[in-house]
């Protein structure tokens, strides 16, 4: 799964500086053109991931958490967040505010929905 499958409003990902691994930076690349330098952390193999970063010189950051859950041998939760903060950030996370919470929603509906197609695609269940 790349990042661009589930995030709506990401064209592309330039300058990745490795795996999917705590330190890992990249410019995600939105489709109006504007540019994030992202720096990976918290990343726990099938269970986290937390990436933030910031753009027009720090004062509009971003921070974004997903978090997997297994519930039972035949559920999982996910939970995404995803915060704008900063000077600019602030006032941006006020004025689109309704655009955040559509673009944060639909991101964790793409990424189940794609979880679901997966697991329907294999022949088989792997049990925890």
């Amino acid at each position: 799964m790349q990042w661009q499958d589930w995030d709506h409003n990401l064209h592309q990902l330039r300058n990745v500086s490795g795996k999917c691994e705590n330190g890992t930076t990249a410019i995600f690349v939105q489709k109006d053109g504007r540019e994030f330098m992202f720096t990976l952390h918290d990343v726990v193999k099938d269970r986290s991931v937390m990436f933030s970063g910031q753009a027009l010189g720090g004062t509009l950051k971003a921070e974004g958490k997903i978090l997997i859950t297994p519930i039972d041998n035949f559920s999982t939760r996910i939970e995404y967040s995803f915060e704008l903060s900063g000077t600019l950030g602030f006032v941006v996370a006020l004025l689109r505010k309704r655009d955040v919470v559509e673009g944060t929603e639909s991101g964790l509906r793409n990424m189940v929905k794609m979880v679901e197609e997966e697991v329907q695609a294999t022949d088989f269940v792997t049990m925890n």
